[in-house]
């Protein structure tokens, strides 16, 4: 069901596990499929692709762990997402398709970015003229002012509390990259 504003409730099926992870490579493991990642530094976000168990991002630049404070690995199926704390680094995955009935509202997250500049073997720098951009594993996309941007899609999990049955987000994770 899908509302005016473009969001609506729908039942899937879903489940997410806290994951024991002690390095980059145990998130791999972890996703174990094709998909993107973004990985939010102390000194910038860098966004890129996984494939084949390994990172790539352009310029071939690299990630050290010890930088990291958030990443999310994810494609439409599942996400694995990491996070530091004073314990070191943390994670989850979540399975679409699989697991327990649950609710969510699926939802387009607008990126900065009116004009794209193709960078070549798959990349693009979308940008505005005020200095922002973002350099993002996709092609063939058309941007512009108006009508045609890149939207980072989410999905937003549904729970009730227990004694008054009001609805609350309980979990949000990313599915994909789309464009409209």
């Amino acid at each position: 069901m899908i509302s005016a504003n473009g969001l609506g409730l729908k039942n899937i099926k879903s489940r997410a596990e806290n994951l024991n992870i002690q390095s980059l490579n145990d998130a791999l493991k972890y996703f174990n499929s094709n998909g993107f990642v973004i990985v939010y530094l102390d000194y910038k976000v860098l966004i890129g692709k996984v494939s084949d168990n390994k990172f790539f991002f352009y310029n071939n630049e690299t990630i050290e762990e010890k930088y990291i404070q958030r990443m999310r690995i994810f494609n439409e199926d599942k996400e694995v997402m990491l996070w530091r704390s004073l314990d070191g680094i943390k994670g989850r995955i979540r399975i679409d398709n699989e697991g327990n009935d649950t609710y969510v509202v699926d939802a387009s997250q607008v990126l900065w970015g009116t004009d794209k500049e193709e960078l070549g073997n798959g990349w693009i720098k979308i940008f505005e003229d005020r200095g922002t951009e973002l350099i993002l594993p996709l092609e063939g996309v058309e941007v512009n002012d108006k009508e045609r941007r890149v939207f980072l899609r989410t999905r937003n999990y549904v729970d009730f509390h227990n004694e008054t049955k009001q609805a609350t987000y309980v979990d949000c994770r990313f599915i994909g990259f789309i464009t409209g």
